[in-house]
């Protein structure tokens, strides 16, 4: 009886806990707009090539959220569930990311559950995925331009072609998505990869962190001095 109270006290906690992430993040606010993302990725796809094609994106980007994105991005490794992808990471918080993923060859794989909803745009190539909660058989297939969305706790495996790129911004609690980023990569020894990418972003964290508390001082600023 006494295993019992306990085990039942630890799943209230785990979904009180559940229930309160899950309110922060329906109310909070955010840095970017999916709609204004989804444009600015649409006329990227639009390019002639991909250099133009991620010269546009991150125009495009800089032109709205110059403030929180990083003065200098680069590409990293990363493993998802079996697919072997770069990420070129424009914005990497707690709670949201930009980011866009290429794959130099073929690669096949299920990046896992993931608590958050995102929408990613085809920049180049052709991305091709099959709903594991689905039924039937038939798959789904993304070229350039084209839109599609995982959504929160969905699981799908993917295939994208040689030279694929894709954009995607999502919102959701992302800690928990990282799980799958590391212990992919650990398991194929890549360990070193994975300190730099998180080193890296942890200097994201802090140009969001900083421009978050510089809006707060400006606002309460104002208003003590008559602004607002």
């Amino acid at each position: 009886m006494t295993l019992f109270s306990s085990k039942l006290r630890y799943l209230l906690v785990f979904y009180a806990a559940f229930q309160a992430i899950q309110y922060g993040l329906r109310w909070k606010s955010y840095d970017i707009s999916p709609k204004q993302f989804k444009t600015v990725a649409g006329k990227a796809a639009g390019a002639a090539t991909i250099s133009q094609s991620m010269s546009s994106l991150t125009s495009g980007l800089r032109t709205y959220y110059e403030p929180i994105l990083p003065r200098h991005i680069e590409w990293h490794a990363m493993q998802m569930g079996g697919l072997s992808l770069r990420i070129y990471p424009y914005l990497t918080a707690f709670t949201e990311f930009a980011a866009a993923f290429s794959a130099p060859f073929p690669t096949t794989g299920r990046p896992g559950f993931h608590w958050a909803n995102t929408t990613c745009t085809v920049l180049k190539g052709k991305v091709s995925r099959f709903n594991d909660g689905t039924q039937d058989e038939s798959s789904e297939t993304f070229s350039s331009g084209m839109v599609f969305r995982h959504g929160q706790f969905e699981s799908f495996v993917y295939n994208l072609e040689k030279d694929t790129y894709v954009a995607c911004y999502g919102r959701g609690f992302l800690p928990f998505s990282s799980t799958v980023h590391v212990t992919s990569g650990i398991s194929l020894g890549e360990p070193l990869s994975i300190l730099k990418f998180y080193i890296t972003q942890a200097q994201n964290y802090w140009i969001t962190l900083s421009q978050s508390m510089y809006q707060v001082f400006q606002h309460y600023k104002a208003r003590a001095t008559g602004e607002l």
